[in-house]
């Protein structure tokens, strides 16, 4: 699930900066799109731009969206898979702090020892804060390809309260697997139900498939824009 890519040396720096930070929510973001949330250049904010966690950012090049994400002691996230690969620096953590893979059955905790981490969230994954102190995370979204207009529009419609854990499970693993093979070559998210898609009507066959045998339904249509 996890690859180490490489290690800063200025870990302190950006856990210093981190210190400083007035967190209104838990996720403080860090760049921003000039197009969408998948399709765009990523430009990082002004107060964030020549210091330690744009330093690391410049680093990591052509990236989607930063994050700095807070679980607080007990806080955990649920079960999900991502269409897009991440990149983790550990900034702040304790001991009792896990990503765990679902499908190996098994707790990962990563270190504050300022390794950057790939992370692939097409397996089945969630997070918790077990220990007594907060754990902080940068999580980047690795750039998926461009949407670049008339494509496939497709909506996702029915579900309750949990939806997304029933659907997101099966139907964001495949679409993460079929970027990486290439058989998707642009994608664009309208919301969390409505994705833009340059691909095959194989590949829409196969999200169909999965999207009807989890009870829900999916109207497809072709999108004429051209962006």
């Amino acid at each position: 699930m996890f690859n180490s890519l490489f290690k800063i040396q200025y870990l302190d720096e950006i856990q210093y900066q981190a210190s400083l930070l007035t967190w209104d929510t838990k996720r403080i973001i860090l760049n921003r799109s000039d197009s969408g949330l998948f399709t765009g250049k990523y430009t990082t904010l002004p107060q964030f731009q020549n210091t330690a966690l744009g330093t690391l950012l410049e680093e990591l090049g052509e990236i989607g969206e930063a994050r700095l994400l807070l679980l607080d002691s007990g806080d955990s996230y649920t079960a999900h898979t991502d269409p897009d690969d991440r990149y983790h620096l550990v900034i702040e953590t304790n001991p009792y702090s896990y990503i765990m893979d679902i499908e190996q059955e098994k707790l990962i905790h990563l270190p504050a020892d300022g390794t950057v981490w790939h992370m692939d969230t097409s397996k089945k994954h969630l997070a918790g804060n077990f220990g007594g102190t907060p754990r902080i995370h940068l999580n980047v979204r690795a750039k998926l390809p461009n949407y670049i207009g008339n494509g496939i529009h497709l909506k996702i419609e029915g579900g309750d309260v949990d939806w997304k854990q029933v659907l997101y499970m099966d139907t964001m693993s495949y679409i993460n697997k079929a970027v990486k093979d290439k058989k998707i070559t642009g994608i664009e998210r309208i919301n969390e139900r409505e994705l833009l898609l340059n691909t095959s009507y194989e590949v829409v066959a196969d999200i169909k498939d999965i999207v009807e045998k989890n009870n829900f339904k999916i109207k497809i249509q072709r999108d004429l824009s051209s962006l």
